[in-house]
């Protein structure tokens, strides 16, 4: 009897650079595809300044152009249309795996946010309140409630 044996590693770090500044950088590998994205978004505006991308490993003659392709989502915000704007009009130009990639960090960057300010606030407060916490963490980024869909 043969097994087939399919492993996919998808690794996601976010770098605090500044009080205004986040760097993200995505890995995937599997047989198939190696690749790597970092993307460094101004925090303050949440708005993406640079993406870089590296195709060690693919499968079309698509997916090389990803490396030029996705350097259009500099000025992109996060916000609720960012994840359809990567797949539809970087991925599809170029690499959906990396387009997939790029959303997952993206996202990871919001997450790993809020739950850095929840830290840094629960160790001012122990006794705070979760609900409030997200209240004013939503007011102060209005544009993230919807695209991180937590309520």
């Amino acid at each position: 009897m043969i097994m087939l044996v399919y492993s996919r590693t998808k690794t996601i770090g976010v770098q605090k650079q500044g009080a205004n500044r986040r760097v993200v950088s995505g890995v995937l590998e599997d047989e198939l595809y190696a690749m790597q994205c970092e993307i460094m978004v101004n925090w303050d505006n949440r708005t993406i300044e640079k993406v870089q991308t590296r195709m060690k490993r693919f499968t079309t003659t698509r997916c090389p152009l990803a490396e030029k392709v996705f350097a259009a989502a500099q000025g992109w915000k996060l916000d609720s249309e960012l994840d359809g704007r990567i797949k539809k009009e970087l991925g599809r130009m170029g690499c959906r795996h990396m387009a997939i990639l790029m959303v997952d960090a993206c996202r990871a960057l919001a997450r790993a946010e809020l739950a850095r300010e929840l830290r840094e606030a629960l160790e001012k407060d122990p006794g705070l309140d979760n609900k409030q916490f997200l209240e004013d963490f939503f007011r102060r980024y209005p544009d993230l409630k919807d695209y991180l869909r937590l309520e």
